[in-house]
Order: structure tokens, then sequence, then C-alpha cells
């Protein structure tokens, strides 16, 4: 079945201070869904979530956060408009890239829900999805966020990302981040995966394709190739940490990309 381009239902409650939903058809899989906004940013639309039944699979700050994803994936997105990618086309294979599109024909809904900003004015947003031949579920990607804030500069410890899971990236949402090293431990030992400096990790970054957000964020990608066969496994995983150098003390958010099922993370 070739892939089929349509307007979605009415958005509800596209109001100043709204919690605006869509609640998107069953039946076809989603590859993307697209948002065409007039006088919404995307940092307006605050707490964005894609859920599937009762389950929150993205929930995210806001989705400058889908904005920030996208562009250093370097997905193409027009002003004025916010692209939803299920499907993943940095992906090598068409397999690959449509592995993590969302499949409706096991779920009992899928709804995407945000809060619009109180300070709009005169709102209006359409959304439009691109869909394929229906599909079970499946394995899809999931945004976590998990905020800290550090008291001190100088090399910091996060070791509370949730594993279980498989792991394509983590974004480190802090724009001073200047060394990277991330643990992982097995049950036979502590081993580094990574044990280097931001340029260092955006020069390999973009020989890959790779749009690194300098100003804003450090990533760890664990899927440079591009194939389904290198996202991290963390299910057997006793112990995993990141351990970034900042150059100041504040927030950071570490933003995690798992690829995982229904129930998981």
């Amino acid at each position: 079945m070739s892939r089929s381009f349509e307007e979605m239902p009415t958005m509800q409650n596209v109001v100043p201070g709204g919690r605006v939903t869509l609640n998107c058809p069953l039946g076809l899989t989603y590859d993307q869904l697209t948002f065409k906004l007039t006088n919404v940013t995307a940092s307006e639309m605050k707490n964005l979530k894609v859920i599937t039944g009762s389950k929150a699979q993205w929930d995210l700050t806001d989705a400058q956060r889908v904005v920030d994803v996208n562009s250093y994936y370097g997905r193409k997105e027009k002003a004025g408009f916010v692209t939803l990618w299920f499907y993943r086309p940095e992906m090598k294979t068409e397999e690959e890239r449509a592995l993590t599109s969302i499949g409706t024909t096991d779920i009992p809904s899928l709804t995407v829900q945000f809060d619009l900003d109180g300070a709009v004015a005169n709102p209006a947003i359409k959304a439009y999805a691109v869909r394929r031949k229906p599909e079970p579920m499946g394995v899809i990607t999931k945004f976590r966020e998990y905020p800290v804030t550090f008291a001190t500069s100088g090399k910091q410890d996060i070791d509370n990302i949730p594993r279980g899971a498989r792991i394509s990236a983590f974004h480190l949402f802090k724009g001073d981040v200047s060394f990277v090293e991330f643990e992982i431990n097995n049950g036979t030992g502590a081993g580094k995966v990574v044990d280097w400096p931001k340029e260092l990790l955006e020069s390999v970054q973009e020989q890959y394709g790779r749009t690194p957000l300098t100003a804003k964020a450090t990533h760890i990608d664990m899927n440079l190739l591009g194939k389904a066969m290198q996202f991290m496994p963390t299910g057997n995983l006793v112990d995993m940490r990141i351990k970034p150098t900042i150059d100041s003390s504040g927030g950071l958010t570490t933003l995690v990309e798992y690829i995982d099922g229904y129930n998981g993370i």
C-alpha cells in the first residue's frame, strides 16, 4: 500500500491557556504528524505528550524539544510547521526507517496533547498525517526527559536514567557542557562508552550527517550508522551513568530517545 496524506480531525480546545487534544483515527500506521501553526510557536506548545491508551509514549517540556531533535537529525521543516516523526528517515533501509512508525491496529487510542500558552492571541492549529498500511504498534521511539540542577560547575554524575529499553540517543540540554563521559556496567565491571570533549563528539556527528545543537545541547548518539541493531540495549545493565563536565552551575535536562514497546519505559 502506498502512503496516504490526510488532514486529521479538528483539534479540540485551541484557545489561549487551553489543553489542546488531537484524537487520531485508528487503523492505519502513522509515519508522521505535522502541525500547521498560526499565531503559535513551538515553545508555546507546553507539556507535549503522545499517548497510546492511557500511556504517554512521548513526554516533553514543549514542542521546541521536537524541533530541536528534528534539527539534530537534519529533518527539514518549513517555518510555521512542527512535525512529530515516528518514521525515522535517517535510518539506512526502508524497513529500518519504518520500524518505529506507530501502528494502531492493537492499541485503544492514539492522542496528541499539549497545553497552549496563555499569552497567545488568535491561535489556530491544523494537523496532517502521513500514514501507511495497517500494522500493530510494535516498537516505537519514546521520549523521556530527566531534569537535574547542579550547584557547582565541573564534572557531574547522572546515574538515575531508567534502563530496560534500547536507546538511540541522549540529548543533554545545557549550553556549556564541555566534556562527556558515559559508562555502563553489565555486571563484569564498568566500561567507558564515551570519553570525549564536546567538540570532538560534534565533529564525528557532523561526519555522519547530524547537525549538533552546539549552543543549546550536547549529544550522545548511539546510532550514527543508522542500523536497527545499533540501538543500545540496556535491559541487562547493572549501572548506566553520564558524567558531563559543565562550565557553570545550573539546570541540565537529559532527553532520552528510547526504542521500546507499548508497556515498557
